[in-house]
Order: C-alpha cells, then sequence, then structure tokens
C-alpha cells in the first residue's frame, strides 16, 4: 500500500502519541469506515420505515401498480432492498474484523 507524503506524515505523528503498528491504524480505519457506512444505511432505512411502515408495505404497494408519471414507490423499494442487503454484507464484515 502506498502513502500520500500528508497520510505518511499523519501516520508517524499519531504513533508518535500512540503505541499502535501500521496494521492496527488500518484496521481501526477499516472499522470504523464500515461503522460509519453502517450507521449511514440504519439512518436511511429508519428514513424509508418512516415513509412506509416496512419494506413488505412498500412491497405490496408496488405489487398494486406504480404510476408510469412517478417512479418513486419503484424507486424506494429497490434502494431499501440494497440498503437491507449492504448492512447484512458489511455487518458479517465487520464481525470478521
Amino acid at each position: 500500500m502506498t502513502l500520500t507524503a500528508h497520510t505518511q506524515d499523519l501516520l508517524s505523528r499519531l504513533q508518535a502519541l500512540m503505541a499502535l503498528s501500521d496494521d492496527e491504524v488500518v484496521q481501526r480505519g477499516i472499522a470504523q469506515a464500515t461503522t460509519d457506512r453502517i450507521i449511514a444505511l440504519r439512518q436511511r432505512a429508519g428514513q424509508l420505515t418512516e415513509i412506509y411502515g416496512s419494506l413488505e408495505k412498500l412491497e405490496a404497494q408496488v405489487a398494486q401498480g406504480v404510476s408510469v408519471d412517478d417512479h418513486t414507490l419503484y424507486t424506494d423499494l429497490l434502494e431499501w432492498r440494497a440498503v437491507r442487503y449492504e448492512l447484512e454484507q458489511l455487518t458479517h464484515f465487520l464481525e470478521a474484523v
């Protein structure tokens, strides 16, 4: 892994303050980035829950038909499914870290 000069400087300064190896810093960074993404996805899932109640309810609405002029329901359904899938994948990943 190649680090920019700025990142290398930050890493050196951090290691002067804390006894951490390069590996520990990278692992913590990966865990933090994953956690941040999980939080963002859960927030979006919460917003969709406030709007539609549940994924199942939204699926039922879409099954009744989607307006040809407004694809919001279908778009939100696809997004919600993607959010769920990514949350599942990231959660399993974080458990392994």
